[in-house]
């Protein structure tokens, strides 16, 4: 077993530190595969197969190991996973001295190796499932579905009812040193902490997406959409939590797209999801928060930020002509205010602070200067996206 060797001498060398006594472990060939001392590392151990045969523990007297090579006074006891034996643990000494330790010793190996088991058997666990994300996220530009049905067929998931895709943003976690702080905390433990809060039915996925970002998979058959933002919102604030008792600091952002069925209907509430995310995140400045992508100003600020080229470079001549004028500040946050306010002159002129005539004056004046009807909706809110992209982009260079 390969994770035995590899785990058998950090064993030794913990636990024997801990009880003040010598140690060895061999594997069930007779392989000394961790010691105290190193020099007989790699050696036979030719007691292994005895005590493999007895099944229980065995004592060697200085009396008894006269004339056999490699034997060391002491106890030697079976050890099995999984009710097998796969070794034997060997403490060195005077049998009356150690053989308190005996039992001890056994139960604490059987324990770190299943504990190591379980570890590495998660890993590989994780690591079949975030290729299967890899290929599920990016369905359109793979075609993988015939990979996407072998993977659901021996791991029991079912795509044909809905799921949300909920993203976990870590990325901007750092320790007090300015190390990324996510990097402190394994992914076993993350994981941990993620199901918790998110893993409801057995039909949710949870999987790191890449270094810092961690997707859900939510199965939301006859799921309420207020439940779910409230369960957001609940686990925020409990990661949040962790990462500062962990002494790492940052923010945390979770952000979920609609529900939809089917390979290209969770690739497609992936990607929204992820635009939830980064609008979300820039529209909070860097704080964390929960959003989602039906949100109307995530959308909004979505549509801002996604207008095509052509279109852009029109609107950005209608913007930079504004930008030019003398009273072009006034100007734009009057126009910005008086938009968001639906249209409505008086509104506008509270939330600014401002007469309603002055408020009038400005709108005559963007109206002569870029020949806009501000009555007209459509019209406005093609000024107001190309204003709103100038503020946002502005402010995105300020911070």
């Amino acid at each position: 077993m390969k994770f035995f060797e590899q785990i058998a001498q950090s064993i030794v060398e913990k636990t024997s530190t801990v009880l003040g006594v010598s140690m060895s472990i061999t594997d069930a060939k007779g392989t000394i595969i961790g010691c105290n001392d190193l020099t007989r590392i790699g050696s036979h151990h030719e007691v292994t197969e005895e005590v493999t045969k007895a099944g229980r523990a065995v004592i060697f007297t200085k009396e008894n190991i006269t004339g056999r090579k490699n034997v060391l006074p002491g106890v030697a006891t079976p050890i099995r996973f999984q009710r097998q034996i796969i070794g034997v643990l060997g403490i060195i000494g005077e049998p009356e001295e150690v053989g308190k330790y005996v039992e001890f010793v056994r139960t604490h190996v059987e324990m770190l190796l299943q504990q190591s088991f379980r570890t590495e058997s998660f890993y590989l666990q994780m690591k079949t499932t975030e290729l299967f994300i890899q290929h599920l996220i990016h369905f359109k530009e793979w075609e993988s579905e015939d990979t996407l049905q072998n993977y659901c067929s021996m791991s029991g998931f079912h795509f044909d009812c809905p799921r949300m895709c909920i993203l976990i943003d870590l990325s901007s976690l750092h320790t007090a040193k300015g190390e990324e702080g996510v990097l402190r905390i394994s992914q076993y433990d993350l994981f941990q902490v993620i199901s918790h809060y998110f893993q409801v039915h057995d039909e949710d996925i949870i999987s790191p997406v890449h270094q810092g970002q961690w997707i859900v998979l939510k199965y939301m058959d006859g799921a309420d959409m207020k439940k779910t933002r409230r369960q957001c919102e609940h686990a925020l604030k409990a990661l949040r939590k962790f990462f500062r008792n962990q002494q790492v600091g940052g923010s945390v952002s979770i952000a979920y797209g609609k529900s939809c069925s089917g390979f290209a209907g969770v690739s497609r509430s992936y990607q929204q999801a992820l635009q939830a995310l980064s609008t979300g995140k820039e529209r909070a400045k860097g704080a964390s928060g929960v959003y989602a992508f039906d949100d109307w100003n995530i959308l909004l600020s979505a549509l801002v930020q996604d207008i095509q080229p052509a279109l852009a470079e029109t609107l950005d001549d209608y913007a930079e002509k504004l930008v030019s004028h003398s009273n072009a500040s006034a100007l734009i946050e009057t126009f910005l205010v008086y938009c968001e306010q639906g249209l409505n002159v008086s509104r506008a002129a509270r939330k600014l602070f401002v007469h309603r005539n002055t408020l009038l004056y400005r709108l005559n004046q963007l109206s002569e200067i870029l020949s806009i009807d501000t009555q007209s909706f459509e019209q406005c809110l093609l000024l107001y996206m190309a204003l709103k992209k100038r503020k946002d982009q502005a402010m995105q260079v300020h911070t």
